[in-house]
This record gives structure tokens, C-alpha cells and sequence, in this order.
């Protein structure tokens, strides 16, 4: 009897009967086996990151018990201690505040403060100058230190453009206590500032108008030094040869004195050239300057704008009226645009000019002598109902 003999019941009842433990062992191991295969990687898992968070647990408590990462990346504990001597320049940003801070020792490092610069409003009011800080400070004790104006050392002086040197040394005086004496004696030996030997014999115009923050301990040479400093940085920045110095100063130093407004700096400037030249209706004979403010120099006056006619016929080298060419040389401290107008003047056939109104410092330029005596007439007029 084969199996095709058999019903359906009878070859199942056979099969049950022959293999018992075969057919019930294969279908309960793979179960066992399946699950322990599908758990394990599950708990590998875990016990990795079981393992790792201990460890970084552990880490973490040993570095914040025996190193203060952020704190000493960046801020020293404070108070601070010693003196230390700090300048804000005009412009400034809290990075700039910050970097300064760092070079000179006050602070650790420039993020703290500079946020904390970014975060408080009146921070942005701090003003130029040098201020007497301390060493190894946080950032906050720093920045209140620079707030507090109680703070700030030294002396600040503005110098205003077209002073001379007489103007120049009192109010150096009055800022400084050193007695004018002091910086007259020191301005005598000019070329030992590295100031080139002129016709003059003096650094008259020499020294660069604007804000100064003098150190208590700085002498008249010093200052003198640092003003020529200035000055020359300027000049070099121009790419004025040296020896067109002296000249430039000049020309810069009768713009600046002639005129008020800014944009005729350039004119003026054009004028001389031309009346140096001899141009246009001159016919190529050079001009005298006649300049009010040359002899104004002469005769140690300023403000007044006509010189009388014993001024004009004095035989003072400065005297513009009677010498032709320029004067020895500059006759007051040029600024920044009369220094400009000097290196690059514009086009213009001018020989003349006069100010029509004294009191808004308006001025016109003529290039013959009939226009100049136009203008000439409405300032007369202008002076009169004046």
C-alpha cells in the first residue's frame, strides 16, 4: 500500500505517528532563536549609550570640578589691580574698545566685551580720550570704568584749524599748566623733530590742528613731537615729496587763512598759482599776492579783514603787498581740506577775489580786473548797509 491508498486522515494519522518529535522540535526552536536574535542588537544598543552617558556624566563632573572652561577662555576673575593707561580714539567701535583693552592687559579676551558693549545703550556715549583703568579686570568693571568720565587722564586739546604758533602754545599752556616758555624754548631747535630745515626757521604750520590727549607726564618736546607726528603722517599720506613740504604748507596755510568756506580753499589756491605764473591778462609777469593775511602775520593781528595803508607799505618779509611770491612761509596751522586743495587744485584762470559778505564768508573770483572791480564794489556796498 503506497500513500495514494490512503484517505486524506489516514496519511495524517501515519505521518503524526512516525515523526512526533521532529515536526513539534522544528516548529518551536526557530521561535526561541528569532526572538533572542531581534532583542540583542536592541540591548547592545542600550548598554553603548548606557556606557557613554556615564562616561560623559563622569567627564563632565571632573572638568567642572577642577577647570572653569568658559570663565577661563575668557574673563579674568577681577578686581583688577595696578594701573593701566587706555586710549579711545575718535570712531571707535566696542571691537576697537576691546582689542585696545586686550593689548593693554585690562581685559582677557574681546567677546565678553563686546557683548556686553552691544547690550548696553549709554556704551556707544563713551568718549575719546585716555583713561586710567586697572589690570586684569572683567569685562564689566572695564566698561563701567570707561563710562564713568572721572576716569579720563591726561588733558584733551582741541587744536582749531589757522592757529598760529603764538595761539597754539597758550592754549597748550592754559591745558597743560607747562608755561609757554616751555614750548617756545622747544620749538627752537625745529629740525631736531625731523622737521626739514626751511626758509622761514620755524615750524610755524608744522603741526597738525585737532583733538590731542596729552599724558600727565608729557613734556613741551613731546607734544611738539607728537603734533609734527601728524603732520607728517599726512604729508606722506598725500605723497607730497619732501621737498615740496614747505611749499604745500604755505599755499595750504594762505587758503586756509583767506577764505572761510570750504569749497574756495581750491580757488584760492588756483589764484596763487596763477598770479605766481603770471597767467591770463598778467601777460607771464608774475603778481604779488597781496594778501590781507600775510600781513596780518606780520604785524601779530588776526581777525580784521582790510590792513591799514602803513601795514601794507611795511618791508616785513610776510608783507605780500610789497615782496612778489610767497611769503617765507606758512602763516598758521592748513587742516586736512586746505592741505588737499593744495596738492590738487582746480582749473581756473582766476587772478582775483574778494569776500562780498564777511558775515557768511561768501567770496568771488575774477580773472580780469574789471570783473574783480564788480565784486569789489558789491562788497562796499554790502559793508556799508552793514
Amino acid at each position: 500500500m503506497d500513500d495514494e491508498d490512503l484517505s486524506f486522515d489516514e496519511l495524517a494519522q501515519t505521518q503524526s505517528e512516525t515523526k512526533p518529535s521532529t515536526r513539534h522540535g522544528r516548529r518551536r526552536a526557530p521561535r526561541r532563536g528569532g526572538i533572542l536574535r531581534r532583542a540583542l542588537p536592541a540591548l547592545l544598543v542600550l548598554l553603548v549609550l548606557g556606557g557613554l552617558a556615564y562616561g560623559g556624566f563622569e567627564g563632565y563632573r571632573w572638568v567642572t570640578s577642577n577647570v572653569s572652561v568658559e570663565d577661563e577662555a575668557s574673563e579674568f576673575e577681577g578686581p583688577g589691580h595696578g594701573d593701566a593707561a587706555v586710549e579711545v580714539a575718535e570712531g571707535d567701535t566696542g571691537a576697537d574698545i576691546a582689542s585696545t583693552l586686550v593689548e593693554e592687559g585690562v581685559i582677557k579676551s574681546t567677546g565678553p566685551f563686546v557683548s556686553l558693549f552691544s547690550s548696553t545703550p549709554d556704551a556707544a556715549q563713551i568718549e575719546p580720550g585716555i583713561y586710567s583703568l586697572q589690570l586684569e579686570m572683567t569685562s564689566a568693571e572695564a566698561l563701567n570704568a570707561l563710562m564713568d568720565p572721572a576716569n579720563l587722564a591726561g588733558h584733551r586739546v582741541i587744536i582749531p584749524e589757522g592757529r598760529r604758533l603764538t595761539q597754539i602754545w597758550e592754549q597748550l599752556s592754559a591745558a597743560t599748566d607747562i608755561p609757554v616758555e616751555d614750548f617756545e624754548t622747544a620749538a627752537e631747535d625745529y629740525t631736531s623733530y625731523g622737521i626739514p630745515e626751511n626758509e622761514a626757521g620755524t615750524l610755524e604750520g608744522y603741526l597738525w590742528p585737532g583733538r590731542y590727549d596729552i599724558y600727565e607726564d608729557q613734556t613741551a618736546e613731546d607734544i611738539i613731537a607728537m603734533m609734527w607726528g601728524r603732520m607728517e603722517e599726512q604729508l606722506t599720506a598725500r605723497e607730497i615729496p619732501e621737498d615740496q613740504w614747505h611749499r604745500t604748507l604755505t599755499i595750504a596755510s594762505l587758503a586756509e587763512m583767506e577764505v572761510r568756506r570750504t569749497e574756495d580753499y581750491g580757488k584760492v589756491v588756483r589764484t596763487i598759482e596763477n598770479r605766481l605764473e603770471g597767467a591770463g591778462e598778467a601777460d607771464g609777469t608774475p603778481m604779488k599776492l597781496q594778501f590781507d593775511s600775510t600781513v596780518h602775520y606780520a604785524a601779530g593781528k588776526s581777525g580784521s579783514v582790510a590792513t591799514s595803508d602803513e601795514e601794507r607799505a611795511s618791508d616785513n618779509p610776510y608783507n605780500t603787498y610789497r615782496h612778489t611770491g610767497l611769503p617765507p612761509g606758512p602763516i598758521a596751522a592748513p587742516g586736512a581740506n586746505a592741505l588737499d586743495a593744495a596738492v590738487d587744485p582746480p582749473a581756473g584762470d582766476w587772478l582775483y577775489f574778494v569776500s562780498v559778505n564777511t558775515d557768511s564768508g561768501e567770496t568771488k573770483f575774477a580773472a580780469t580786473w574789471a570783473e574783480h572791480e564788480e565784486n569789489v564794489k558789491e562788497w562796499q556796498a554790502w559793508e556799508a548797509a552793514n
